[in-house]
């Protein structure tokens, strides 16, 4: 049999096969689907209101922090009165409402640190620690920085005269440039400094976000190497039954070995594309070049591993018993979704046999 029409007989074949056509096209739309599932346009966040019935400019400066702060757990918003602040945590739209009614400043320079702030909490909250450590630490915050300040002043530093600046060979000092200075150690690594390094199979990534993106592998590529190997395992079976039906029975030497496996091309190629048209609409690709050259490679693995599985397994099905426990290792020993091997090292020799490994290794 000729090359030319063996590959239009398998490309019949493939097309002829309705169940796995729907197959390449269910997975693509599944990512698409799937990915869109984690845009989510409204605020997931916390809600909280405040309210601020005072002219005190601590009070003031900590509210405007707070509502144009990029907290990734609370957003806060200004309500007008405390009647509103009140109605809203009742009907449970506020998580927790803050009503700052005294003159903030003057109490904490007369030490009086009681009720500075009504909170109003909602009756099903649990997140009322974790908001009182977060205002009153953007309180202190402020109040620190006037407390700096005021130092410099009465101890004849501020205003920074011209004078002093020619008697110290110094620029001049503002009270702007001792803020600037103070919030750039409230951000710096002058208290404590970490360290981060990931480390894989001995190799040292280096810290970034390459390190953190090659510690961590994406759900949908995950997904997407999955869904290769169980494409391989139908053209494996698809092998089985030709043999069986005497299709290369005529067939000797190279073309004996060449043929079966053209045909297990002819479900892996579409597989493949499925795939990658599967990434892009997740947004996974950032590397066209990158992203095609893992998959060529991870397609020649498969195909690799199933000739190699085939030649072992003999049995139709043997294989279908097999296939579980490929996929069973393939979940726990390469990190498809979670590499459970860094909890046990010792079991990191099974992986290397698993074509699934060596392709998320490009990633």
């Amino acid at each position: 049999m000729k090359l030319s029409i063996f590959l239009k007989l398998q490309q019949k074949r493939v097309l002829k096969n309705i169940p796995f056509l729907l197959l390449l096209l269910l997975f693509p739309l599944c990512l698409f689907l799937l990915s869109r599932s984690f845009d989510k346009t409204e605020d997931s966040r916390i809600a909280v209101g405040l309210c601020i019935a005072t002219e005190d400019p601590l009070a003031q400066t900590v509210c405007e922090k707070l509502v144009s702060g990029s907290d990734s757990l609370f957003t806060f918003s200004l309500i007008a009165s405390e009647e509103d602040l009140i109605k809203q945590v009742q009907s449970n739209q506020l998580e927790c409402g803050y009503f700052f009614q005294k003159e903030l400043g003057e109490e904490l320079d007369r030490s009086h640190l009681k009720n500075l702030i009504t909170v109003y909490v909602s009756e099903t909250t649990t997140c009322t620690g974790i908001l009182n450590e977060l205002v009153y630490a953007n309180l202190f915050e402020e109040y620190s920085l006037s407390l700096l300040q005021d130092s410099l002043t009465e101890a004849g530093h501020l205003p920074f005269t011209e004078q002093a600046a020619e008697t110290f060979s110094l620029p001049p000092v503002t009270e702007k440039d001792v803020e600037e200075h103070y919030r750039s150690h409230l951000t710096d690594n002058s208290t404590f400094r970490f360290d981060v390094q990931f480390v894989s199979d001995g190799d040292t990534l280096s810290i970034g976000q390459t390190g953190i993106a090659s510690a961590t592998t994406p759900l949908f590529r995950g997904l997407a190497s999955l869904f290769l190997l169980l494409c391989g395992f139908l053209a494996q079976l698809t092998a089985y039954q030709d043999e069986k039906n005497g299709l290369y029975a005529k067939l000797y030497g190279t073309k004996r070995i060449l043929y079966p496996r053209i045909a297990q091309l002819t479900y892996l190629l579409p597989a493949g594309v499925s795939c990658l048209l599967g990434l892009a609409l997740s947004g996974s690709v950032t590397d066209w070049y990158k992203e095609l050259i893992a998959l060529l490679c991870y397609l020649a693995a498969l195909l690799l591993f199933y000739t190699i599985l085939g030649a072992v397994i003999r049995n139709h099905t043997m294989l279908c018993a097999a296939f579980p426990m490929v996929l069973l290792c393939t979940l726990v020993f390469t990190p498809v979704i979670a590499d459970l091997t860094a909890f046990f090292p010792w079991l990191k020799a099974i992986r290397y046999v698993l074509p699934t490994y060596y392709y998320l290794l490009f990633f």
